[in-house]
């Protein structure tokens, strides 16, 4: 396998998504958990066909932020535009029909369930015949389609990812949220990780992701938004921040 590692996207040599559709457009948000901003007007776009990633010290808001797209927290000011529509504050359900799909970092299957039994989770709001989604999906994980009938708590930590990454691919998403999709994964998965993620991209997916191995994240991203105490610290693409040398001094390890 090739890795995606060797090669920046092509998005990154513009520097700009020209002509590209804004999926996500999330500005100045403040939010957090019960009375406790842990956002303090954080603000970030993404576009139909762009990988973003979402890089920062521990405890700088990373995840946060997706919870407060995918409406798992308070907001308590700016706002999240999805296709030109303000969710803030909407629930989960109505942010998923709305064609937002969240893949967290733990608890992201269903361990008693079959491989297959998960992605029909993923397909609960589809209408109709679903071989087709189930094709796209075997199509990116072939792993999967070969242990379908496997209990998903059964699989390595790289397989249950993808069957979480699967699941909710299937609801055909125009944005999809990864939290920390390599954490704990072997160099092998992890890079297969990385790779599916950019087959998505170029398939016109919106990507937003968060991920603890920075440098290998930004080397793919075609932009990247650091955050540090809740506050956005720097932007631009992944090889403009991974030159950057303040950047990489404070948070890529020198």
């Amino acid at each position: 396998m090739t890795s995606v590692l060797e090669s920046a996207p092509p998005s990154q040599v513009a520097g700009n998504p020209v002509n590209k559709q804004l999926v996500l457009d999330m500005q100045d948000v403040r939010g957090g958990y019960g009375d406790a901003d842990i956002l303090h007007g954080v603000s970030m776009q993404v576009h139909a066909g762009e990988l973003v990633a979402i890089i920062g010290p521990n405890g700088a808001g990373k995840s946060t932020a997706m919870k407060a797209i995918f409406g798992l927290l308070n907001v308590r000011g700016g706002q999240i535009n999805v296709a030109n529509t303000d969710i803030a504050g909407w629930k989960p359900n109505n942010i998923v029909k709305h064609g937002v799909c969240y893949v967290p970092q733990v608890n992201n299957i269903f361990r008693d369930m079959t491989i297959l039994e998960n992605l029909e989770m993923g397909a609960f709001l589809r209408k109709g015949d679903c071989s087709a989604a189930f094709d796209k999906v075997f199509q990116l994980f072939p792993d999967l389609k070969e242990r379908r009938y496997a209990h998903a708590g059964n699989l390595s930590g790289g397989q249950r990812q993808m069957v979480a990454m699967g699941r909710a691919l299937m609801l055909d998403p125009s944005l999809i949220l990864l939290d920390e999709p390599t954490a704990g994964l072997s160099p092998k998965y992890m890079d297969q990780i990385f790779e599916i993620t950019c087959n998505l991209r170029e398939e016109g997916l919106a990507v937003l992701l968060v991920e603890q191995h920075a440098k290998q994240a930004l080397a793919f991203a075609d932009r990247g938004y650091v955050l540090a105490s809740g506050h956005n610290r720097h932007e631009g693409t992944g090889a403009a921040l991974l030159a950057d040398q303040e950047v990489a001094e404070m948070f890529l390890g020198g």
